[in-house]
């Protein structure tokens, strides 16, 4: 699955919904199934090898901002299905870069790539 609008980009092997659509932003819902995580993030310093990794994420929350300026978004990685049972969340400016979401037999893997 391909989710696209403007310069925000997804590429995901999981189903990607379309929570709010605000005049400034747009929330998109991704189930992750209760699996760990593994996040790669490309570029990272050279201090940090591999991977970063969360278990028992149930569900991703990504809110992109639509303004052309700023192209940020913030990526909530929940334990439940609300913002307050998030793990983790983390600011991205996605006009230089993408997501990939992959499911593997036994975690689930997240890729911040360069375009």
């Amino acid at each position: 699955m391909k989710y696209e609008s403007g310069e925000f980009l997804i590429i995901s092997d999981f189903e990607i919904r379309t929570l709010r659509e605000g005049i400034d932003d747009i929330d998109l819902f991704i189930p992750m199934n209760m699996r760990t995580l593994n996040l790669y993030i490309e570029d990272l310093p050279a201090y940090i090898k591999g991977r970063l990794q969360f278990t028992q994420i149930r569900n991703l929350i990504i809110r992109f901002s639509m303004n052309q300026e700023e192209k940020l978004c913030t990526i909530h990685l929940l334990k439940d299905i609300d913002l307050q049972s998030a793990e983790v969340n983390f600011e991205m400016k996605y006009k230089d870069y993408y997501i990939i979401l992959r499911e593997n037999k036994y975690f689930n893997e997240m890729y911040l790539k360069k375009k």
